[in-house]
């Protein structure tokens, strides 16, 4: 039997013979040949190596996952294409299952995933975003990512309709109380994956597309804030910060999702980043993280 076995992987793999071939050779059924060869590669005797770009740092991504908890991380060299994204996509596509609910957050780096998205055909897929809308530019919409993600996906999305910065108290307290609202919160907290990127305080799309006033962001760096995770704003320990901004905010909770989700992926890079990815992996606030190797060396400094 392992005769056979070694000779059908020879054939296979280095002949470059077709397993109908191997069976006329061989003198048995071409499923025959294919349980072979399967049963070749579970005890060792083939062992199948796939040396592309995104192969990533084996030792980089081994250490970030014993230092922060994850259980997969991701590292890409920067080169001529988005080997982040790219690699965060296809691990996405790994996780995804035909009847999945999918949270979508918003930023540069959600909107590089999706351009990296392979389209597929999953019509029992559904999608929510994870805060109401913001800002005026698609990098800004959660329901614009979570509109792109569902058609990438070939599923349904489920849009909210509702600010994700409050004005007053007395909206808040209106808005948080409607069914649209606690309807798409408990969905996007019950989500199967969630995606999400990770936000630095003072250089984020907040601060650039001025969602932000001076004076909320200053409120929120005098209270320890170094930048958030779907509007939950941290400190470097980790913590969640509260100022009168964040009790006016429609946005899921976290932590629920992270509780309920099989898996919460982030995408961030960048040195400017380094506090605030630091303080959300720390609280484990993600499962699977994908960066680049600047990024990562710089995380496993500390």
């Amino acid at each position: 039997m392992l005769d056979k076995m070694v000779l059908a992987a020879t054939l296979y793999y280095k002949e470059k013979l077709s397993q109908q071939e191997i069976a006329k050779r061989l003198n048995v059924s071409r499923p025959w040949v294919s349980k072979l060869l399967s049963r070749a590669e579970d005890l060792g005797i083939v062992k199948i190596e796939i040396v592309s770009p995104l192969s990533g740092n084996s030792e980089l991504e081994r250490n970030l996952c014993e230092k922060y908890g994850l259980q997969h991380a991701g590292v890409a060299e920067k080169k001529d294409r988005d080997y982040v994204s790219l690699a965060a996509a296809q691990y996405f596509v790994s996780q995804l299952e035909s009847n999945d609910v999918v949270g979508i957050g918003w930023g540069d780096a959600i909107s590089r995933f999706l351009r990296e998205l392979t389209p597929l055909h999953l019509p029992n897929v559904h999608t929510v975003p994870l805060a109401g809308s913001f800002g005026e530019t698609k990098e800004t919409l959660p329901n614009y990512h979570a509109i792109e993600l569902a058609r990438k996906l070939g599923g349904q999305p489920h849009l909210l309709h509702l600010p994700a910065f409050c004005g007053s108290q007395e909206e808040y307290d209106l808005l948080s109380e409607s069914q649209m609202w606690n309807e798409l919160r408990h969905m996007g907290e019950h989500a199967d994956l969630a995606v999400v990127g990770i936000g630095t305080l003072f250089s984020s799309f907040l601060t650039r597309n001025q969602v932000l006033s001076e004076g909320e962001q200053k409120e929120l760096a005098e209270a320890g804030a170094v930048g958030d995770v779907i509007l939950h704003f941290l400190n470097e320990e980790g913590e969640s910060v509260e100022t009168e901004l964040t009790k006016r905010l429609l946005r899921v909770d976290i932590a629920e999702v992270k509780k309920h989700a099989r898996t919460v992926i982030a995408i961030a890079e960048g040195l400017e980043k380094l506090p605030v990815i630091r303080a959300a992996l720390r609280c484990g606030l993600a499962d699977s993280f994908f960066t680049d190797t600047e990024t990562a060396e710089a995380l496993l400094k500390d």
